[in-house]
């Protein structure tokens, strides 16, 4: 979903006139399907179509499985349960063949970006390592002599996607890392900046 349009001026459009709402009914429908209940969440649609983010609604397949992170049942209807994701999936049962798949990279992730770390010992100590923090998180690490905590993720299809309210808290922290692993090359760690520069975001609120 790409366009020459400044699709941002179509959101300030629509904020500068509060009754079109009222005066169209395909745009009030538009709305609707999308689950949206106000413009702020169209204008972040708009905006993020234009850098070419925009995620077509689709059925969930074991490759999305691995992207979430999520290798259970139980886990796929707690990660539906946020909005955002349940507009980028049609509803799905994925087969336990998906979710093996999917729980056997998330844990090969894990495994190699430790083994990584362990030969950075001269800025990661790990010998305190903690894996128990969650499947996808290490504490117990000190990088510089300083206690840091990781979240990793498989990156098998070029792109990671992190909803778990754990792992946001913890990469909120000012010492945390996420890192990736694709199960051929060198585990890498994500920068903000490698995410502005993937992405095209620009705009971040503070």
């Amino acid at each position: 979903m790409k366009s020459n349009t400044d699709l941002s001026k179509v959101a300030d459009a629509i904020d500068n006139n509060s009754n079109i709402l009222d005066n169209n009914e395909e745009l009030s429908s538009l709305l609707t399907e999308f689950n949206l209940n106000d413009i702020s969440k169209l204008r972040v649609i708009l905006e993020t179509s234009q850098s070419g983010l925009f995620i077509k609604k689709s059925d969930l397949t074991q490759e999305d499985l691995v992207s979430l992170g999520v290798a259970s049942i139980e886990e796929l209807a707690e990660a539906l349960k946020d909005k955002d994701l349940s507009n980028m999936f049609h509803s799905s049962n994925p087969n336990v063949s998906a979710f093996l798949y999917a729980e056997k990279l998330i844990s090969r992730a894990k495994r190699r970006v430790i083994e990584h770390l362990r030969t950075l010992s001269d800025k990661y100590d790990c010998n305190e390592l903690d894996e128990d923090i969650s499947k996808s998180a290490i504490g117990g690490i000190k990088k510089n002599g300083q206690p840091i905590y990781i979240v990793t993720r498989p990156s098998d299809n070029d792109f990671i996607i992190v909803y778990y309210g754990s792992e946001k808290d913890i990469l909120d922290y000012e010492n945390s890392e996420l890192w990736v692993d694709n199960g051929i090359d060198i585990p890498k760690r994500i920068t903000l900046g490698k995410i502005l520069k993937n992405t095209g975001i620009n705009k971040i609120p503070v």
